[in-house]
């Protein structure tokens, strides 16, 4: 299953697409890696841990569905208006933590259309101002809306300072309208950081989440279960440091399983890539002389490299198949015949399909509006994309 650096066979999966009569450029995912990176990651996760996937790094039903399945996942994590409608209308027993605070007219938007969202979506809160917009919201409307506090365990991208915590969960508690059931505590700046640096903020990370876990036990704050408050962190790159130990009750994951290239770290060696662009090859000139240099092209033949053109280009992702190849750094980046160099080949590569490693899932998947699924060397599904992810 595995080639070169974990790579698939570009070969087997260039047949099928042959087969398949493909002519365009598409996203193909291999069920069978993805499957085994779920597998891995359900391993993984630490015991008595929840699951939660995020929707806009998988953003298609039936991935989703995949997912949600094989992990055993409590619901997803949405971070748009429009996919929260998207998710109630298709998947109205999921339940979705919101992973960023909307303002409260898109709030509005949704409840307007949505007759499930009070029951299903838990919103998010950052501020006690925006505490108030929500309980007007729903007193509005008589209702009672679920929310959870962000809490900023050292990202220091907005969210509420531990320190704060005690007085916006009391006022939560006193507004009529609002139902407060935990936080949601994010650290990507966790992977960044060097190792001297990583050690000390892991740790302020873990307190932040454990004293914030007890302190809402103290406030008589609890989950959906009725027990224990709800406590969210983690992410792709951190999802298994998680657990019961640190006071918290789940984690969120998502990009990992399809592994696009921003998530290659150590801690993710043992994922597998399984989501790749797939594109057609226009042309290819095994010696191509830089244009308006053609004179001087006998003096340059030592730096000349073969060029090719594929269908398209300039998308969030890094070629890796032809074995060798790269951008052109004297044509540049093109989103219409991107040009490539790299080694000769023998023989034309030309109707044939080139590849790249998206470097993130969630731009790409709506890019392109669907994923065709690669099982057993066959494409043998098209599962479209969600629509809506801003």
């Amino acid at each position: 299953m595995s080639g070169l650096g974990g790579l698939p066979d570009f070969a087997l999966w260039d047949r099928a697409l042959q087969q398949r009569g493909q002519n365009l450029p598409c996203l193909v995912l291999d069920r069978q890696r993805f499957v085994a990176n779920l597998a891995l990651a359900r391993s993984r996760a630490q015991p008595g841990t929840g699951l939660r996937v995020v929707a806009k790094s998988l953003a298609s039903l039936p991935l989703l569905d995949l997912a949600i399945e094989q992990l055993g996942a409590l619901g997803v994590m949405t971070f748009s208006a429009a996919m929260v409608q998207d998710l109630l209308q298709h998947r109205p027993e999921l339940e979705q933590l919101m992973g960023k605070p909307l303002p409260v007219g898109a709030a509005a938007q949704v409840l307007a259309g949505q007759e499930k969202a009070p029951e299903q979506v838990i919103w998010l809160i950052d501020t006690a101002r925006r505490a108030q917009q929500y309980a007007e919201l729903a007193a509005s409307r008589g209702i009672q809306l679920r929310v959870a506090i962000e809490l900023d365990v050292g990202l220091h991208r907005g969210g509420v300072e531990l320190a704060e915590l005690a007085a916006l969960v009391a006022e939560i508690q006193r507004m009529p309208g609002l139902n407060i059931e935990g936080v949601m505590g994010y650290e990507p700046h966790l992977a960044k950081l060097p190792a001297p640096l990583h050690k000390r903020s892991k740790a302020a990370v873990e307190r932040a989440l454990q004293d914030a876990a007890a302190l809402l036990k103290q406030l008589g704050v609890c989950g959906s279960d009725g027990e224990a408050p709800l406590v969210n962190t983690g992410g792709s790159l951190s999802f298994d440091s998680y657990g019961p130990a640190q006071g918290v009750s789940e984690v969120s994951l998502g990009s990992v399983l399809v592994k696009p290239l921003d998530f290659f770290i150590p801690a993710t060696r043992a994922f597998l890539p399984a989501m790749f662009i797939a594109t057609p090859i226009l042309k290819y000139r095994a010696n191509n002389p830089l244009p308006a240099l053609e004179a001087l092209s006998p003096l340059l033949s030592w730096r000349r490299r073969a060029n090719l053109a594929i269908y398209g280009g300039y998308w969030k992702a890094k070629p890796v198949y032809p074995l060798g190849y790269g951008n052109s750094s004297v044509f540049g980046r093109s989103s219409n015949q991107e040009v490539w160099s790299g080694p000769h080949l023998e023989p034309s590569p030309v109707d044939h399909f080139a590849f790249l490693h998206p470097s993130q899932s969630e731009a790409v998947i709506p890019e392109f509006g669907a994923l065709l699924v690669l099982s057993d060397g066959q494409i043998t599904e098209t599962w479209p994309a969600l629509s809506h992810l801003h």
